[in-house]
């Protein structure tokens, strides 16, 4: 049986430039930090950037209702698929909906009331932690044991059943939303 020698030419850790990138990575966050910085970028610049209306279907040519139709009206608008499959186009990237609007166009608009929401919810929690965390502070004795065992009783229930149940209790609408993730998360 042969001995593998274990000397100077055999590394036994990983070398100092991976080491020193993946502690760059870790450290420095930028891949996240872009990612936020396009999807805010897109949102607030979605009235110049996105290619269509958000509501408005997108408008087939007359060529296309000539040659599906033999008519130049069109009686309804084509569920365009997106640029990749056979019959999209670059025109909607991301191809229609079942309405014919762009998709695209509907996402970057989109982003606005996904920001909208994360940023409130997130707002409205922190405030409300915030003022219990204080209060428990400030007044301590009895007030810090109350509020602390209802923080702990608040920790208990599920998150995802609670919010729904309150969904249910307050119905839709973007401020319901961010009430209810407000509600949830003020704990955590």
């Amino acid at each position: 049986m042969a001995t593998i020698p274990v000397g100077a030419d055999q590394p036994i850790a990983a070398p100092r430039a991976v080491r020193r990138s993946f502690h760059v990575i870790r450290e420095a966050p930028l891949i996240p930090l872009v990612i936020l910085g396009v999807l805010v970028s897109v949102a607030v610049l979605a009235p110049v950037l996105a290619p269509h209306s958000k509501l408005d279907p997108v408008k087939p040519t007359r060529e296309q209702c000539l040659a599906k139709y033999s008519t130049p009206d069109c009686p309804y608008i084509d569920n365009v698929p997106p640029f990749w499959a056979r019959g999209g186009g670059f025109d909607t990237p991301l191809g229609t909906d079942f309405l014919g609007r762009d998709v695209l166009s509907r996402l970057m608009h989109g982003a606005r009331i996904s920001l909208i929401v994360a940023l409130t919810g997130t707002l409205f929690a922190g405030a409300i932690g915030t003022v219990l965390g204080v209060l428990a502070g400030y007044m301590g004795r009895w007030w810090d044991e109350i509020i602390m065992r209802i923080t702990d009783a608040w920790l208990t229930l599920p998150s995802l059943v609670f919010a729904i149940l309150l969904s249910s209790v307050r119905g839709p609408g973007l401020w319901n939303v961010v009430l209810i993730l407000a509600l949830v998360f003020w704990s955590r």
